[in-house]
């Protein structure tokens, strides 16, 4: 293998393959970089056995070849590199690849290549092509919502719906759920359950596309996403996915219209004093023309502030978990935000104002200490 690079390009590929890359683990091949030269193309491969990503770029090859070699030094090497040509050549003697640019020289040892694991190929026939904007941005609304432990394993997934009318994305961990559509025609109905990890790295690869590919593997146990030069595979989470819309309410008895950057400020303020656990609450009192959110902690002291608000339906209180309201808060793009729900003991929804029951919505599970929802004493 012998080769010339722009130190650019190699730069932006090592980061991409290396977030793929485990730091930790039993076997070594896993913290390497497999490098391929051939046809003036390079390809980069890491995996951790679940999820792999391969991107290709282009290179001035003079000698066809791979190594593989620690992903983390590489990466780290090649960042410190002056913008200049980059010279990767394998010796087989020595079993080292020399990297060189500029004023720098390194030897980096490598791994048997063949020891570098192997992953379904693509089949274009089980393709899908969907818009990479409509994807990446339901993807950022849905993508937070999934559960962070393996404790039952398919809530650490995102569902992939694919249905008549479009692909419903859908992820809960139990106290909360988020669901995004992304309407057009994308062939036979079925169900994908997607790693939130692999998800995750699928929204970065789509930043800049205009088009995304996802490819089903024999059996649907995995899925590639294709978007240009670069490919993301991960194995499919087995298991039945909750019937998430069974929770979804049908109708609610109050709802609250507020300005969404405005009711981000106060949730955040109310979560400084909504005690010391990790559900920090807030409260919630709808009236008419206005809501207000009050918050205290018997280590922290009390708060509330109070916003203009158009509301409908009957005056309630409930009482949320500020950390939970905060994420939701943060991947909403809309400049106002409706706050719906049937009782002090039933999900709230929130979601776009106007909006039907079949769109976008986040749902948050509300706390059900009545001790929260009184007001604080007040010093005589």
């Amino acid at each position: 293998m012998k080769l010339t690079i722009d130190q650019s390009t190699l730069h932006r590929a090592l980061r991409a393959v290396g977030r793929v890359a485990p730091t930790r683990t039993t076997l070594p091949i896993l913290q390497a970089t497999l490098l391929t030269a051939n046809a003036g193309r390079l390809t980069l491969n890491a995996t951790d056995t679940e999820m792999a990503l391969t991107t290709s770029v282009a290179a001035d090859v003079v000698a066809s070849g791979s190594a593989a070699v620690s992903a983390r030094l590489l990466s780290d090497y090649v960042a410190q590199l002056p913008p200049e040509p980059v010279r990767l050549t394998l010796d087989d003697p020595s079993h080292r690849v020399r990297v060189s640019c500029g004023r720098f020289t390194a030897n980096l040892a490598t791994l048997d290549p063949a020891d570098f694991p192997t992953f379904p190929a693509l089949d274009a026939s089980r393709a899908l092509d969907l818009g990479a904007r409509a994807l990446r941005e339901a993807i950022g609304r849905v993508a937070f919502a999934a559960a962070h432990d393996d404790t039952r394993p398919v809530l650490t997934g995102v569902l992939f719906d694919f249905t008549a009318t479009g692909l419903k994305l859908v992820a809960t961990d139990g106290f909360r759920l988020a669901r995004a559509l992304v309407p057009g025609g994308v062939g036979s109905e079925q169900q994908l359950l997607v790693p939130a990890r692999a998800v995750a790295e699928f929204g970065r690869l789509l930043a800049d596309a205009d088009s995304a590919r996802l490819v089903l593997t024999a059996e649907n146990r995995g899925v590639h996403l294709v978007v240009k030069d670069t490919t993301l595979y991960t194995r499919l989470i087995e298991g039945r996915f909750p019937d998430v819309d069974r929770v979804i309410p049908r109708a609610c008895q109050t709802s609250v219209v507020v300005e969404t950057a405005e009711f981000r400020q106060a949730v955040l303020v109310a979560g400084l004093f909504g005690g010391s656990g990790d559900a920090r609450p807030v409260v919630l009192d709808a009236a008419p023309g206005r809501v207000q959110l009050r918050a205290r902690g018997d280590e922290t002291g009390d708060a509330e502030s109070e916003l203009p608000a158009t509301v409908h339906g009957k005056e309630q209180t409930i009482v949320l978990n500020t950390r939970l309201l905060a994420d939701v808060l943060d991947v909403t793009t809309s400049a106002r935000i409706e706050i719906a729900w049937d009782s002090p003991q039933t999900p709230v929804i929130l979601r776009e104002p106007n909006q039907s029951d079949v769109t976008d919505l986040s749902l948050i599970m509300p706390l059900h200490d009545a001790a929260l929802a009184r007001p604080a004493q007040k010093a005589a």
